[in-house]
Parts: C-alpha cells; structure tokens; sequence
C-alpha cells in the first residue's frame, strides 16, 4: 500500500503498472533550479532541509496534485457532524464538482467534453464548481479556441508586463513575473473577443487585467498535472553534460575535410565559431540579430506557427510571437518554423546567405557546379521546402525525427543554446516506434515527457558494446554551424542562456534569453543523392514539402524532374519549372554549350543510379519486399532489446503511450517541416505517462 501511496496512478487510478521518472542528480547546481516559483524549484524544503525527488521551476498554478497523492488526502476534523464524515470521500472535490453522472467519466473525457464549449460557454463551466474551475482553465482548451477562431487571420497576444502590472493592489509589478507560469491562453481568447465585439466603436476600450489563477486544495488529476509538469520540470545538469559529437573549430575545417570525413561517412559534426562572422551574429554589425533589430525589420509580417499537439497552425507577427513565448506554459508550445521568411523579409536573406558562402563554402546556396545542394536545378519555386526561420520559447525545439527527402541538414543557432541528441541510422531511440514503412510513428509529442520517461532508457543506451549503435549527443552555441547527416534520428531542445558564462560566441544580450532563434537548411549533395534518387522513386507517400505549393512538383513527378533538370545542367542553359514540369531556356549562342560539363552530370547521375539501385547507402531505410537486415524500427534486430520490446516495436498501430488502453492516437505530425518526409506521430495525452509520488 505504500508503495502504491507513491506512484501517481494512470487517468483516475486505475493502472498501477507504470515506470517511475528518473531520479534527480545529486548535484543540483543548474540555474533552472533556482528560477523563482515553487514546487520544490530550489530542491529546499521550507525549513531548510534537503528536499528529495525530482525539482521543478514552479507549482502548479491551480494547485493540482498527482493522483497518487489522494491515498494521503486527510479526512475532516474530529470536530465534523457525522453525516458529513460518514459522506466523505478523499476524492471529494471531484465527486461533488461533477455530480453522479459525470463524475464516472476520466478526466481526459472531462476535458473531452469541455472541448466542445465556446469561450462564453466554458466561463459558465469554471464558475460551477472548484474541479470544473481547474478543468476548464486547462491551457490546451482556451488555446484550441483561440486558434479555431483566430489562427488563420491572427490575433494580438496582450503584453505580459502590462496585464500583469494592472493586477497588483499595490503598486508593483512583481505580477510580471507571476504571469510566466500561468498560461497565457486565456488572456488571449479574452482579449481578442473583446476587441472584435467593440472595433465598431470609435475608441474601444482596452483590456489590462490578466487572469489570476486561484489554487484549489483537493484536485488530484494525472491528466492535469501531467502536462504541467511536462513543461516546469527543472532541466538535470547530466542532462547537459555529455559531448559526443565530432567537434572541429572552424579554422581546421577545408571543404576537402568536410566532404570525405563527414559528409561522405555521414557523420554530425559540430564546427565551432563558423557562423560567428555573419551579419547577423558579427560583434558591431548593424544587422546583428536582436529583439530590437527582429521587430523593426519584420515589422507588419506574419510567420507560421506549429505545435504537434494543437488542432492547427496559427500566424503571428514577431511581436506578438514574442510575447507569447514570454507566457507560455504550455506542454507542446506552438513553435514558429517559417520556410517564407527569405521572401517575406529578404534582409533577413541577406544578413547570413553571403557569410555562409564565405565561411562555409561546402555549404553554397545554389552551388549545385559542385554538386552542392542539387535540389536547386528545379528552381525556387520548384523544389521541395529547404530552408527555415526557427524562434521558440525557452524548452521548446523538435521531438526525435528523420529529416525529410532524404537530405542533409546544417543548422545554426543565432539566438540561444540549443541541446542535441542523435540517435545512428536503423537505431531507434527509445520510445520511438515506426511502422516498417516509416508512414508513422508512435513517440511522446513533447520533449518534456520524452526525457522524463525515458531518460534513464537513453543513459543505457550510451553503454551499447557496438560503438556504432551509440548516441552522440552535444550543445550547439551562437556562433556555431552543426551538420545533421541524412537518416539520422535527431531531437533538439532550447535551452536558452542563464548565465553570462553560458553566452556562446554570437553574445546575445540578457533580454533575449529564454527564446531561442535559429537558421536550418536542407539539400541534396553528391553523397546522398542516390538515396534521394531511391526514396523519391519508392516513398513517394513520404515526399514532404511540396504538396501545398502549386508551383512545386508534385511527389509523383518529382523523382523524373530532378533527373531531368540534372541532365539539362549546362552552361548556357537555364531550367525552369513550369506547371511542374521542367523547361530549358537555351541561349542563342548554341556553340557555347560545354559537353564536358554535361559528362560530369552524365557521370554522377549515372554512379548515383547504379548505387540506388544496388539499394539504401543508408540504414535508416529498408525495402518492405527485402528482408530487413537493418529494421527501420530500431528494436528487432537490436540485441539489447528486450522480448517485450520487439513485441512492441511490431504492434506498430497502437499508441506507445496509450498501449495499455489498446488505443491508437494517430495525429499530424508537426515536427514543423523537419519530421520524417511526412510521417505521423502518435501521443496520448490522456496520462499514459508514468509520475512518481510528489510532496509539493
């Protein structure tokens, strides 16, 4: 009975049969764990003693235990009448809040329920009773409605400091502070109704007051406090301490190196110091990136905005982009990965394009003369998406994927630090399950809940005897370039800057920490073009990035273009996508033409063909009519892994998360453009995720 006392308990209490999370490290000394709030987020107990258990940055807003919690819920006073003694219940909030009817129902149908109710409608619920009040305030209802309504056209996020200011009796503005771990969802559902219902009148009024969460006594609820936790748990210094990926500094790194050590071998390699003199992060430049230097040169655009667990997209100027990540505490924040932002701001083109040429010259935009970047020779608007803007809050980023079309990658941050785990070709990491086809995947939609469920599975990992299977993991500054290698598992975390020691080479100011602000590109080279050539021809279902523009073309067409435009790469000839479809511009001067330029991509087209033929250069991909010598699952062919794992690994329909429920979750993936050529990732938010007992 003690022992169950302390496990948090799946939905309502009804599965005791779940891992515990990873223990805290001894040595808490990260600065998360001293950020002001409470929930233990300084590892002290009130009266100064060593508190045990796992810290976080702040309590639960509305007061929310783990359900586990309820087995130590103390009756009423000796003093109480004995009806009401006799009618109690530990549970008795929620049994007097919902009533006999609903009350059978668990809390993910609860908020199932509440889900269907319009912003007027759910203000009614939370005033009923004090569990509808902490059901009703969960963030992902108010966001949802919010989105359905506005994300499309855009809507204002009210300023945090402001809203927060105007609450306080007493003059301060300490509620600036207090506003970052309640949520913002709200705030901003009332704000934009109300200025939509009065932007008839000549002056409308303005809405300061920020929603003040009050704290209930008796709400025991996995489903609540699980997502809570998943985004206010304090990040581990173990966490963040192991390097593994190939590190060169940037004045040892020639094109010749880089090519046959790294890009050939498909390997990570992180090159310090190799953006450091771009515009954007140069020391003086008048183009250096920074929330005053964002907000004026983006002014009046909008960028997209996605999370894995939200119904759609949402547009939100810089400004009040800004703002929101400011507020957020959501599990799953939405996560600003733009791919018009060249087009929409060129300056912002501009201020990293030509330091990357004259850094990084393997890495040329267009340069496909090199066999560089090959995907160029369909043009603009022909090719698949290849680059993006990325901005996010402060433990945002990108659960694990595959990088789509089967390209390469370079990212680099500008803003913030960002934490890297890479998980080998064909080596999944755990809780990760693909289909054999790789058309969907069953993982944790946010980060949170990967690394406290399972972290410890991960540490295990990097004792693998083949070298080969281990993962490689490092933390990438401003300043930095990283190459991410085709067919490498991959998830990157913000972490942001806490201290001046942690300021990487691009020197950002204090203003800018907690939001994280990054480039990405992807392309095609000489070293992995026959396997784009094989993936285009036999996952076409898989082909992102193009489906959506009219001027690209299409997945069916594009594996023959891009041959055709390879073959149509000559010196006085330019090719065009027209109607999707690849059309040659020659010049009048036909004498011009040079035959040997057209041999060398006779030649590689060739070799690259012979070897796509041969089969998959890379492990991370399997031939369903073959057998599986490499399993893209990661588990059956894995000697570490246990019976019951490759039992699970092939129950490839079901919800890891949800598995004892026997329920299949399928949603979009939104890994923002950089997920597995379009696969889908699974979750259950209905609390199939293990919590150990909390004394908070």
């Amino acid at each position: 009975e003690r022992n169950a006392a302390r496990r948090t308990l799946n939905g309502n209490g009804m599965n005791g049969s779940l891992p515990p999370l990873p223990v805290a490290d001894d040595d808490d000394d990260d600065d998360e764990c001293d950020d002001a709030g409470g929930g233990g987020g300084d590892g002290m107990d009130e009266d100064g003693s060593e508190k045990g258990g796992f810290g976080t940055l702040f309590g639960h807003p509305y007061g929310a235990l783990p359900y586990g919690n309820i087995h130590l819920a103390a009756p009423p006073p000796a003093s109480s009448s004995p009806p009401i003694k006799q009618q109690w219940h530990p549970d008795t909030v929620r049994h007097t809040g919902l009533g006999p009817l609903l009350r059978q129902l668990n809390d993910e149908q609860v908020l199932s329920i509440l889900s269907f109710c319009d912003g007027p409608s759910l203000c009614g619920a939370v005033t009923s009773s004090r569990f509808l009040y902490v059901a009703g305030h969960h963030e992902e209802l108010w966001r949802d409605l919010a989105l359905r309504r506005w994300g499309e056209e855009g809507f204002t996020v009210p300023s945090p400091d402001a809203a927060s200011a105007s609450c306080n009796t007493d003059g301060t503005t300490d509620g600036a502070s207090k506003r970052k771990n309640t949520g913002c969802w709200k705030d901003i559902y009332a704000y934009n109704h109300h200025h939509n219902k009065t932007s008839h009148q000549s002056k409308p009024p303005t809405i300061t007051l920020a929603h003040d969460p009050m704290p209930m006594s008796g709400i025991y609820s996995d489903t609540f406090f699980r997502s809570w936790l998943c985004r206010s748990f304090a990040l581990q210094p173990s966490w963040l301490s192991t390097h593994t990926v190939p590190t060169l500094p940037h004045h040892e790194v020639t094109t010749s190196i880089f090519v046959k050590e790294y890009e050939e071998k498909n390997i990570p390699l992180l090159i310090k110091g190799a953006s450091k003199t771009w515009p954007a992060l140069a020391k003086g430049s008048d183009h250096k990136w920074n929330s005053e230097y964002l907000l004026k040169t983006t002014a009046n655009k909008t960028f997209r905005a996605t999370s894995g667990a939200a119904p759609l997209p949402a547009s939100f100027s810089l400004s009040n982009y800004l703002k929101y990540c400011t507020s957020s505490t959501e599990e799953a924040p939405l996560y600003l990965f733009d791919r018009t932002f060249a087009t929409k701001v060129p300056q912002l083109l501009e201020d990293f394009d030509g330091g990357l040429k004259d850094s990084c010259a393997w890495w040329k935009r267009g340069d496909e003369e090199s066999g560089h970047d090959l995907f160029s020779v369909l043009g603009e608007g022909g090719r698949p998406d290849y680059q993006w803007l990325i901005v996010g809050p402060k433990r945002s980023g990108s659960c694990f994927h595959i990088d789509p079309n089967c390209t390469h990658a370079w990212n680099a941050p500008i803003i913030g630090r960002k934490r890297w785990i890479f998980y080998p070709p064909g080596v999944t990491p755990p809780g990760v399950f693909p289909s054999p086809s790789g058309d969907d995947v069953c993982m944790p939609i946010s980060i949170g809940e990967w690394f406290l469920t399972f972290w410890d599975a991960h540490v295990e990992r990097r004792k693998d005897p083949d070298v080969a299977r281990r993962p490689l993991e490092c933390t990438a500054y401003p300043g930095d370039v990283l190459f991410v290698p085709h067919g490498w598992w991959h998830m990157v975390l913000n972490i942001g800057d806490d201290d001046d020691d942690a300021v990487g080479s691009g020197g950002e100011s204090k203003d800018d920490r907690g939001v994280s602000v990054a480039l990405t590109r992807n392309y095609v080279s000489a070293s992995n073009l026959s396997d784009v050539l094989r993936f285009l021809d036999t996952r076409v279902s898989q082909i992102s990035g193009c489906r959506d523009r009219k001027e690209a073309v299409p997945p069916e067409e594009l594996g023959r273009e891009f041959r055709r435009a390879l073959l149509s790469v000559e010196k006085e000839t330019n090719t065009k996508v027209v109607g999707g479809r690849v059309e040659e511009e020659k010049k009048c001067d036909e004498s011009q033409n040079n035959d040997s330029d057209r041999g060398k991509w006779v030649d590689l087209l060739e070799r690259a063909e012979k070897r796509s033929k041969e089969g998959w250069g890379c492990g991370a991909w399997v031939d369903l009519s073959t057998p599986c010598t490499n399993n893209n699952s990661g588990l059956s062919n894995d000697s570490n892994a246990s019976n019951e794992e490759k039992q699970r690994s092939a129950t490839t329909g079901s919800s890891i998360l949800a598995r004892a429920k026997q329920q299949s979750c399928p949603t979009e993936d939104a890994a923002l453009g950089a997920n597995r050529s379009g696969t889908a990732a699974t979750s259950s938010s209905s609390g199939g995720f293990a919590f150990h007992f909390f004394e908070l």
